[in-house]
């Protein structure tokens, strides 16, 4: 129901009276943890993984609210699988947390004794837990999870991270701190990547598409034990590897690239260092599956009233969310290589009622329709024109063509529904 009109409200997604109010019993019974909606999809995904001899696990938060719950009170915390390549796998953990004010005048001997926004990181870590064999599962994170540990954490449930360094700390047996001491190494050679674009919060001016050149600099480094870490049987000194990002003669206007990006993985060569900058650009699925989420499913909408009915909400729609984000990846040649020109892929995926629909709009032969044609088909139902500098169609888009497609389809069916009945 949800899933074939996901950003309309529930008054409109549902067929008739008795399934609008068999939704919202379901998403106002406190006796169903939001946590237990996404069980059986969590554990799905945890078996995808086990194809993959790497799998990226990508963390970040992001505010929780809806039209009737207004600011930033509560934050929805998800950790993504996706393949080395940016392809969605699935959510492996998603929770839910309120903001902790710090009480006036609280020492630090008090804040380490309670929960802290910061645990969320390890948290999730050890929620995940170690992958099955022939998987090596590798967290990766932006400067809010530098934490060492969120680092440690890791280390016990014997995957990897990659991590971009917020802090510039000490290093041990060196005068220099981490900045300082990687800046003063060699370049190992020079990369291109592509910086994606970022909207920006109210009066903040939006960040633009752009192709950066940049010098990348690795080094192993031993990180001193922070000098208020709770944990005084861990060992002193932390080692990881580093890779340094720094951008050569950036545009005026613009926010330079200077990335310290720390890992556990092998980085002995430039190849080395280029895969781990790939994984941590990789985080940025993340935020386009929460835009798919937010705007394409319009979670920000909605009218519930109540926290906990938003979570539940929320954890169906995150769902809804991967798997629109897994179907655009299907019509992508760099995430998905040939397969997004393959008409037996879309015809593994996508049920064949929605494939006839979608070549008849447009006059093309439902035999031959490729994932990647598929994809623009609803775009431009939805109003994507398609032109060279149009760059990828927005979830808004996506979502108009995806609504009028899927009338389409529901009419088709009934149609053949009452011919069965009449013949």
């Amino acid at each position: 129901m949800i899933a074939r009109r996901p950003g309309q409200g529930l008054p409109t997604q549902a067929h008739t009276w008795s399934d609008l109010k068999a939704a919202y019993r379901f998403f106002g019974n406190p006796k169903i943890e939001p946590g237990a909606i996404g069980g059986p999809h969590r554990a799905w995904t945890r078996r995808q993984c086990a194809a993959h001899p790497v799998v990226l696990c990508v963390h970040d938060g992001s505010d929780l609210q809806a039209a009737r719950i207004p600011g930033n009170q509560y934050v929805q915390q998800s950790s993504l699988a996706l393949t080395p390549e940016g392809r969605v796998i699935g959510l492996l953990e998603q929770r839910w947390y309120a903001r902790v004010r710090t009480p006036p005048g609280e020492t630090q001997e008090q804040r380490q004794t309670r929960w802290r926004e910061s645990d969320v990181w390890p948290d999730a870590v050890g929620a995940i837990g170690t992958p099955g064999p022939g998987c090596r599962l590798i967290h990766v994170a932006d400067r809010a999870a530098d934490d060492v540990r969120f680092m440690r954490a890791c280390g016990k449930t014997r995957t990897g991270f990659v991590v971009r360094a917020r802090f510039d700390r000490r290093l041990k047996h060196q005068e220099s701190k981490v900045w300082q001491h990687m800046a003063s190494r060699a370049p190992a050679g020079t990369l291109a990547i592509n910086i994606g674009a970022q909207r920006r919060g109210p009066g903040q001016k939006p960040r633009r598409a752009r192709e950066a050149r940049v010098q990348v600099r690795f080094g192993t480094l031993e990180l001193r034990r922070p000098g208020r870490d709770s944990q005084p049987q861990t060992p002193g000194a932390l080692k990881v590897q580093a890779v340094y990002v720094h951008e050569i003669d950036p545009p005026k206007e613009v926010e330079p690239v200077d990335w310290m990006v720390l890992t556990s993985e092998k980085v002995e060569s430039f190849q080395d260092a280029c895969v781990v900058v790939g994984y941590y650009q990789a985080r940025w699925v993340i935020e386009e599956w929460h835009r798919c989420l937010k705007e394409g499913c319009a979670l920000e909408e909605s009218q519930v009233d109540e926290v906990g009915d938003l979570k539940r909400l929320a954890a169906v729609l995150s769902i809804v969310a991967v798997r629109m984000l897994a179907l655009r990846d299907l019509a992508d040649q760099e995430r998905c290589g040939t397969n997004a020109d393959d008409p037996l892929v879309l015809k593994a995926s996508v049920p064949e009622s929605w494939i006839l629909v979608v070549a008849g709009l447009f006059g093309e032969d439902p035999a031959t329709l490729t994932p990647r044609q598929f994809w623009r088909n609803i775009a431009r139902q939805g109003g994507w024109i398609g032109r060279t500098a149009d760059g990828r169609p927005g979830w808004k888009t996506i979502w108009r063509g995806w609504y009028d497609v899927t009338q389409m389809v529901r009419g088709a069916e009934l149609t053949v529904e009452q011919h069965r009945c009449f013949a």
